[in-house]
């Protein structure tokens, strides 16, 4: 399953919040094993130029209670829905990356390069 989502960097961590309506959270229940793709194409240029990075990761539920404050300062517009009782927070724990710099410029990192 592949989808958008906003993501909140949490103490060098990536951190999720999604409805467990969803049929993405549906599929993390099942199976935590995910990627994340970070990254924006240009507004010019073929996308396939521009810099990503790819996470292979495993997500974790984490304490949304606890990580509320820290949420709604990255995410102000969140606050709308953050305490829906659907919504819940997912850890990602970042196992391996794949830099992507554009043509030619491919590195795989393991969980220390990327802390």
């Amino acid at each position: 399953m592949v989808t958008r989502v906003a993501v909140s960097w949490i103490n060098g961590a990536p951190y999720l919040l999604v409805s467990t309506l969803s049929q993405h959270t549906k599929a993390l229940s099942a199976n935590p094993a995910c990627s994340l793709l970070l990254g924006e194409p240009g507004t010019k240029g073929d996308p396939l130029t521009h810099p990503r990075l790819t996470l292979q990761c495993k997500a974790e539920p984490a304490d949304k209670t606890k990580l509320r404050d820290t949420w709604l300062t990255n995410h102000p517009k969140a606050k709308l829905y953050y305490d829906f009782a659907d919504f819940q927070i997912f850890h990602l724990k970042v196992n391996i990356g794949y830099l992507n710099g554009g043509f030619g410029k491919a590195f795989h990192l393991t969980a220390d390069d990327l802390t």
